[in-house]
């Protein structure tokens, strides 16, 4: 199997399950919270792991009891921690709203969002994969001359993403669905872009390429309870896919599939087990 360089967040997520969906001026009930490890990178890097790759992953801990505790889920799993850094600011969750159809509506602190990636060690990587909101402008560029890197499309206005292929959600509106969607996107990532993939819930996902654009149907899950990560689980997927040689449209639906399995048992790619549970 494959190495993946994964660079991307590894949060405290705080699930707070409603008894109805959100919305203004509404009041609602929960029942209980906990608190359970999260965030891009570790949602892609745990199912890569799931999928049988190594993975090396390159984020950021606080050194208190939560950062200590996602460090030994990291372990836990089988990740490459040699990367970590460690931080002496406090873990700040982030708070994720599950209502009872497994929508999630994601509040994050301004501190977390304002993190900024400045360099990627070297390491050597079949496919490097990078999900993180800001980076210094020439971290990737070294990289993507040596390896293939998949990224996230950037919900940041002026962030670079040097990649043979993207990867983002049509609802973030990072590049609006139309005819220009591809340049757009070369805008972006560069003249080496192949790809990009813009997913949309349970909605057929859009495959963009130079040539032309296909829209094909995603694999249905009735009564998910949970849709957190599953972008993330796509993601994966479509790595996995590329490193079995498959072609766009193969690797889009393979990843379609395995974000369905995903979201009908999340316990099949990770041990989802909170690091704290509260009333």
């Amino acid at each position: 199997m494959g190495h993946i360089l994964v660079a991307g967040s590894v949060n405290v997520d705080r699930i707070w399950r409603l008894d109805a969906p959100l919305r203004g001026g509404a009041r609602l009930t929960y029942e209980g919270h906990a608190l359970r490890c999260g965030g891009g990178g570790f949602n892609t890097g745990a199912a890569l792991l799931a999928l049988g790759h190594a993975v090396t992953l390159v984020a950021t801990l606080a050194e208190d009891d939560l950062g200590q505790a996602c460090l030994d889920r990291l372990v836990a799993l089988g990740f490459d921690i040699g990367a970590i850094g460690r931080s002496g600011r406090r873990t700040v969750p982030l708070d994720i709203f599950v209502d009872p159809a497994g929508e999630r509506t994601i509040l994050a602190p301004r501190t977390t969002e304002a993190r900024r990636l400045h360099a990627v060690p070297p390491r050597a990587a079949d496919i490097a994969y990078v999900n993180v909101r800001r980076m210094q402008p020439d971290v990737l560029a070294g990289l993507a001359r040596e390896t293939i890197v998949v990224a996230q499309v950037p919900l940041e206005a002026g962030e670079r993403r040097p990649a043979q292929v993207l990867i983002g959600a049509a609802p973030d509106g990072g590049i609006p669905l139309g005819p220009d969607s591809f340049e757009q996107a070369r805008r972006i990532a560069g003249p080496s872009l192949s790809t990009l993939v813009l997913t949309d819930g349970p909605r057929p996902v859009h495959l963009v390429e130079a040539t032309g654009q296909t829209a094909l149907p995603v694999a249905a899950v009735a009564g998910a309870g949970d849709t957190t990560g599953a972008g993330d689980v796509f993601a994966a997927g479509y790595i996995d896919a590329l490193l079995r040689g498959r072609t766009a449209p193969e690797a889009v639906r393979h990843a379609s599939a395995i974000a369905a399995r995903f979201l009908a048992d999340r316990r099949h790619f990770w041990n989802d087990a909170p690091l704290l549970t509260t009333d």
